[in-house]
């Protein structure tokens, strides 16, 4: 430990650490006493590492005499780096490199922990042979090591800090080691729970999958089978001959739906590896509408995405926008009977405008319902809500024999997402 400063220089007076004196970063007035509490008020504070960083060097700055002060915290290797640093601008020291404080700090733990050493020596503030001017302090918890500080004292080698100066050193490094770790684990608790987000987004993502596999292929086609069943037992006496072709037909609808739904059921066991970007991914739903035709019209499909290329996109926009272009084509392959598709995204300004049109039957939207959600085909309505989530809006536009027009505006940074 660093010996007790007794006397100024040129004056024969003792110099206290609680004497008052200038905050050297703020150049405001403070009391060497106050520190610690200071500190730890300080600290209670910050939220973010480079706040607790900041607020530990600013407080080693206010230490009489202390014209350098430097913090090093330990990464998984064992490795100290230098993470902040500050010195008076008078000051031309610089801070020891990691390597030589890493071996500073390895040599004296092994001094420490030699046979009758007590390891608790290890932990108390040192001077480097030579250098009774710098002054290093190990950040412990418990008996770990987690980073150290490293400060410089103005004349140094004939004032060196005084006790309660380095009592005050030692509470700093206490106290920052410990909200150091504290801040670490809230942000590994932080990352936890963005990732239980982003897994139940993803579980969100695979009901609606279902949801719209469901509702728009397979219950329809059962509803429909159902129908036509029904027709059947109508005319059985009457046409026997008919009853034995629709059955023929049904039966291959049967065989269809059951194909469907194996389709679906190693979709979610297997997913297929999505292309890379958003691109790609609208390309592959385009190439799925022409694999999988309903009508006996093999429908061209033109996309205009350019302006989207080689973008990267916030996730959830692109999921928004990935979504409203498939149900927007899976709505046009099982019920617009069209010749034409066209698929374009455009970027104005800071929305992404979003439209998908075809030339086939058309659907009449009411006027009252063209921005709402209530009442509408259970497709649109999940349209609507993925681009309103993201704090955009959808509209559809259709009449019958005239084809059908989705329009959709999303934020490329959702910052008002409905709640």
């Amino acid at each position: 430990m660093a010996q007790q400063e007794s006397s100024a220089q040129g004056k024969g007076k003792r110099v206290s650490s609680n004497m008052v004196t200038m905050d050297q970063r703020t150049g405001t007035r403070i009391s060497g006493g106050n520190y610690p509490f200071e500190l730890q008020c300080k600290l209670l504070e910050a939220e973010t590492l480079p706040e607790v960083l900041g607020t530990a060097s600013s407080m080693l700055a206010q230490v009489p005499g202390t014209v350098g002060a430097w913090i090093f915290q330990r990464d998984a290797g064992g490795h100290l780096l230098l993470v902040q640093s500050w010195k008076a601008s008078h000051s031309t020291d610089n801070p020891p490199s990691s390597d030589q404080l890493g071996k500073l700090i390895h040599q004296r733990w092994i001094a420490a922990h030699r046979l009758g050493q007590s390891s608790a020596e290890f932990a108390r503030p040192f001077s480097p042979t030579g250098r009774s001017d710098l002054l290093v302090v190990p950040m412990m918890i418990g008996e770990e090591l987690v980073g150290a500080l490293a400060v410089h004292r103005r004349e140094g080698d004939t004032f060196p800090y005084l006790p309660e100066d380095i009592v005050t050193l030692a509470t700093i490094a206490g106290l920052t080691a410990q909200q150091l770790q504290l801040t670490v684990l809230r942000q590994r608790v932080g990352d936890q729970t963005d990732q239980q987000e982003t897994r139940q987004e993803i579980v969100n993502e695979v009901n609606r999958y279902v949801a719209h596999e469901l509702h728009d292929g397979v219950v329809q086609d059962m509803a429909y089978m159902r129908l036509r069943l029904e027709m059947l037992q109508r005319v059985a006496a009457s046409e026997p001959e008919k009853v034995t072709q629709e059955a023929e037909q049904i039966r291959e609808q049967f065989n269809d739906a059951i194909d469907r739904l194996r389709n679906m059921v190693n979709d979610l066991r297997k997913p297929k590896q999505q292309a890379g970007g958003i691109t790609g991914r609208l390309r592959d739903i385009a190439g799925r509408m022409a694999e999988q035709p309903i009508s006996e019209r093999d429908p061209e499909i033109e996309l205009d995405i350019s302006e989207i290329s080689g973008v990267r996109l916030e996730p959830e926009v692109e999921r928004a926008v990935v979504g409203i272009v498939r149900e927007a084509m899976q709505n046009i392959r099982k019920h617009a009977d069209a010749s034409s598709v066209h698929v374009e995204v455009q970027r104005r300004d800071n929305m992404l405008d979003v439209e998908v049109r075809d030339d086939g039957r058309g659907v009449e939207v009411p006027e009252g319902q063209r921005q709402g959600t209530q009442g509408l085909h259970f497709g649109i309505q999940q349209m609507k809500e993925l681009a309103e989530d993201m704090g955009g809006s959808l509209s559809i536009e259709g009449a019958g024999g005239r084809g059908t027009r989705v329009l959709a505006s999303i934020p490329l940074a959702p910052t008002e997402k409905r709640s």
